[in-house]
């Protein structure tokens, strides 16, 4: 399972391409992500869950991922 700590600090440092399962169609994306300040609209304050906010740079829009349906992440180190 993906680490949220990790993810949260990759994506506020970096565009991150994330690839998950959507729940409600089952289907595969693959999308660059991000958290960085000086992209999204607002800085948003997360605590750890089993879920993460990050912000979609295809469509510029808030995603709420469930940590479980997160297949892969491209770490940009």
């Amino acid at each position: 399972m993906v680490e949220f700590n990790k993810l949260q600090k990759l994506l506020q440092d970096f565009v991150v391409e994330v690839s998950f399962t959507s729940l409600k169609s089952g289907r595969q994306y693959s999308i660059p992500c991000t958290l960085r300040a000086d992209v999204v609209p607002a800085v948003v304050k997360q605590s750890e869950s089993d879920s993460i906010l990050l912000y979609r740079l295809d469509t510029n829009k808030w995603e709420d991922l469930r940590l479980s349906t997160i297949d892969s992440y491209k770490d940009p180190y």
